[in-house]
């Protein structure tokens, strides 16, 4: 029988951080489980912790890969091909659940509804700050977690997985279009889910190309009517990236796609901040790269 949740875990050279996650794995009063690893070839110990952590677990059925991959989010698609739940879940080699009872109560919540998204708060595991995307706005505005998020598998059926466009938001990316997607019926739980590592690669580094295409994902999505200033702010959080992009030549033509939508669209910026955001990209797209 295919098991209620399917946890994918994507690593590489984890060992240093793996044996806390998969302990609150095991810790678990809920067991209708399968783990997927997806190992990236690690050249430490993360692959022999995984082989004991199998031996000394018979019961939890883990499955392992381990090869070459494109980075995380191409680590997860893998993950998601070899999954037998019916719920998908994804952590990091750094992070864990806050509880034993955590599946459980997801479980309950996912029983008691007819979600095909269910996601709860998380908690930064060395800064402590506490994360309750508790309205749509936070969700498409500002963003959220993929530790605090269970999916249906037949989201992934439907929008596909990962795109490998964006290397440090493609999670994000995907949960807006499952957000924005009327066939789908996302909830919140007040659960708190998880422990998130906050030494990845989200918190070092940038997505530009995502961050520059946000708004027009969401406008062309009808999703733009909130009130305050997240709907400005994000905007021209959008164009601003569009920027950088020109400016470190990089996706020029995705960079330039996105700022023809903001110029010629109906958004809500005068005329002349339109031909100077113009101007500035033209700017920055013919400079050399410093």
């Amino acid at each position: 029988m295919s098991p209620f949740f399917s946890i994918i875990i994507p690593l590489y050279n984890s060992a240093e951080t793996l044996s806390a996650t998969l302990d609150s794995i095991s810790a678990q009063e809920f067991t209708d489980l399968e783990l997927i690893c997806i190992d990236g070839a690690s050249s430490d110990a993360t692959l022999n912790m995984i082989g004991a952590f199998k031996i000394t677990h018979p019961a939890l059925l883990t499955n392992v890969l381990s090869e070459p991959d494109k980075g995380i989010y191409d680590a997860m698609n893998k993950g998601i091909a070899l999954t037998k739940g019916s719920w998908l879940y994804f952590m990091g080699g750094d992070d864990t659940f806050q509880s034993g009872q955590v599946l459980s109560k997801i479980y309950e919540a996912i029983k008691g509804s007819d979600a095909d998204l269910l996601y709860g708060n998380v908690t930064g595991a060395v800064s402590h700050n506490v994360y309750n995307d508790n309205t749509l706005a936070k969700v498409l505005f500002r963003g959220i977690h993929h530790q605090g998020i269970f999916y249906k598998k037949n989201v992934f059926e439907s929008v596909g997985g990962y795109d490998l466009r964006f290397k440090i938001a493609a999670d994000y990316h995907l949960t807006l279009k499952a957000f924005l997607n009327k066939a789908f019926k996302t909830q919140y739980a007040d659960i708190s889910i998880a422990y998130f590592g906050e030494a990845g690669l989200s918190s070092q580094q940038y997505d530009w190309p995502f961050y520059s295409y946000h708004y027009k994902l969401l406008a062309t999505h009808r999703a733009i009517d909130t009130p305050g200033n997240e709907r400005l702010k994000c905007l021209n959080d959008s164009i601003y990236c569009c920027f950088q992009l020109a400016k470190q030549k990089q996706r020029l033509r995705f960079a330039w796609e996105n700022m023809l939508f903001y110029i010629f669209g109906k958004n809500g910026l005068p005329l002349g901040t339109k031909a100077r955001n113009l101007l500035r990209m033209v700017y920055w797209t013919l400079r050399p790269k410093a």
